[in-house]
């Protein structure tokens, strides 16, 4: 009996040291419910199954990394018709909330707006009023910032959107590029800036707004007293929507292409958003990870 008792405490012996040295081994597996990171890409939405595609593309590069990603779209409109369409798009709330339901502990929010505007700062307020009462149940949330932030940001963008054209695009061909814009808010600042970079750096290249003080009635009458005869269309946005579709490339008589054929010009589109593009894709994934990496430079949250 007493050979038994001996034999058996060795082997606890054992078993205890064993766990003692798996618990500080590098091959140990933390517990998944509080050792998780959830990314969360926020933005206005779409339904045109074509234009999701640019946030697909966005949401695939963040995937390739390791993120785990869900959506959080701003629009009840588009939530609603999505998530008849059984497609599971959250609200910020609930997007927030399937964080604390699943552990996640760490949060990343990155912004897929353009310009910090009233669709940005919308999210924002959405955010902080969820923190207000929901911060225990978190170690930190940060949100990066829109893909227009800094003169570096800029910079990149017009190389990265030049460099994108058409290869049939000449240098006597002109490019137009559709920005959404705001009449209100600092989204209008930030893209008046963006328009002269982007003339500076190609002066055949504009950019106007649907809304806001870059008017495209203005860019025409501009292009009006050039030589140009071939004008190049491009979406200034993330998704190439219905502002794309309809407003700047559409077949009624109030289109921007519409307008420039009756003024005389040879038109062509190009209906990609943004979002598609690599070097854009990469400047939402450095933002999130600046603001990951230094909370200070984070938008909104922690604690």
């Amino acid at each position: 009996m007493n050979r038994f008792l001996a034999k058996a405490s060795v082997l606890l012996v054992s078993f205890l040291i064993s766990v003692f040295v798996l618990s500080f081994s590098p091959l140990s597996v933390p517990n998944p419910c509080f050792a998780k990171e959830l990314t969360i890409l926020a933005a206005f939405g779409t339904s045109d199954k074509e234009a999701a595609k640019s946030l697909t593309a966005i949401k695939t590069a963040y995937e390739k990394k390791g993120d785990t990603v869900i959506w959080a779209y701003s629009s009840n409109i588009i939530r609603a018709k999505l998530n008849k369409e059984k497609q599971v798009v959250y609200s910020i709330s609930e997007a927030l909330d399937y964080a604390v339901k699943n552990g996640y502990k760490d949060v990343k929010i990155q912004s897929l707006h353009v310009v910090p505007a009233e669709e940005y700062m919308k999210i924002c307020r959405l955010i902080s009023r969820y923190m207000e009462i929901n911060s225990k149940n978190f170690d930190s949330v940060i949100m990066g910032h829109p893909l227009l932030s800094s003169k570096e940001d800029l910079d990149k963008i017009i190389a990265v959107v030049l460099a994108a054209l058409p290869e049939e695009r000449t240098k006597e061909d002109a490019v137009i590029l559709m920005g959404h814009g705001n009449d209100r808010g600092t989204g209008d600042l930030s893209l008046l800036a963006a328009a002269d970079a982007f003339h500076k750096a190609d002066p055949k290249c504009w950019l106007a707004t649907v809304e806001g003080a870059l008017a495209f009635e203005n860019t025409l009458a501009e292009l009006k007293q050039t030589k140009v005869k071939k004008v190049w269309l491009r979406p200034f946005m993330i998704v190439a929507g219905d502002h794309a579709k309809n407003d700047m490339a559409g077949e009624e008589e109030d289109s921007w292409k519409s307008m420039l054929m009756q003024n005389g010009f040879e038109v062509h589109t190009v209906l990609d958003g943004l979002g598609s593009l690599d070097g854009i894709q990469a400047i939402f994934m450095e933002h999130t990870q600046n603001s990951h990496d230094n909370i200070k430079d984070g938008t909104i949250l922690s604690h």
